[in-house]
């Protein structure tokens, strides 16, 4: 499957790849219900200067939701599914290979999703994505819009996986 390049997606494998992101990105979406989806393109947006309200989030929420309950998820169920045993058979080599083919499809459906959530700030009206400074503030404050959309509260578990991606993430923006 050939994707279109974007730099969201490039932004995220480089802010997830780096160290306690992906623990971090876990942490949030395990205690919050979190879309790292969404976690990311609110710290991609921060880093370049814009702004997601309530009702920005609430939009970009909105736009994917359906996709990721629908696709996202199950695909995410059966790949966790695959890690251990089923009707009481541990796991082979060939149920192995069946989990890291459909974890691979789970990719894949997640990259779709990013690439529906740039097509939003891609959109006329959006918010400028372009050479405006790092800022760890907005990012920082786009996450904590999005937990609070989701009905979430802070906590110093919550504030340090925040810090973890925010850090992250500029430091991605600031190598791009």
């Amino acid at each position: 499957m050939q994707f279109p390049d974007h730099p969201f997606w490039d932004f995220s494998l480089a802010t997830y790849g780096r160290d306690g992101v992906a623990n971090a990105c876990i942490a949030l979406q395990e205690t919050h219900g979190a879309d790292v989806n969404i976690l990311l393109f609110c710290a991609w947006s921060g880093c370049n200067g814009v702004r997601l309200d309530r009702g920005r989030i609430e939009a970009v929420r909105g736009a994917v939701a359906a996709w990721h309950a629908e696709v996202v998820r199950p695909l995410r169920a059966v790949r966790r599914r695959l890690k251990s045993a089923v009707d009481g058979a541990p796991p082979g080599d060939l149920q192995s290979a069946l989990r890291a083919r459909v974890q691979k499809i789970e990719i894949d459906a997640e990259h779709i999703e990013q690439l529906r959530l740039a097509a939003l700030a891609d959109s006329p009206g959006s918010g400028e994505i372009g050479a405006a400074a790092v800022d760890s503030a907005t990012v920082r404050n786009n996450m904590e819009n999005y937990l609070s959309v989701l009905g979430s509260g802070g906590g110093a578990e919550t504030d340090a996986a925040l810090d973890t991606i925010a850090t992250a993430a500029c430091r991605s923006r600031a190598a791009g």
